[in-house]
């Protein structure tokens, strides 16, 4: 038997919204993740911000038809 080491593909997705020092940015960034989340992504990594907008980087496996 010939095993062979095959990764999956991901799709490396960015969730974005605008930063804004109130608690509805963190609430319009969770909702976003959280639909994210139910169509099969996954976290990758803590949420981190700039100046203007606050991120989720996130992935999901890419399904290859055979």
């Amino acid at each position: 038997m010939i095993q062979t080491n095959v990764k999956t593909p991901i799709e490396y997705i960015i969730v974005a919204v605008p930063f804004h020092a109130d608690a509805a940015t963190h609430d319009d960034l969770a909702r976003k993740v959280n639909e994210k989340l139910n169509s099969g992504c996954e976290l990758f990594g803590a949420p981190f911000l700039s100046e203007e907008m606050m991120y989720q980087a996130m992935t999901k496996p890419i399904q290859q038809i055979s």
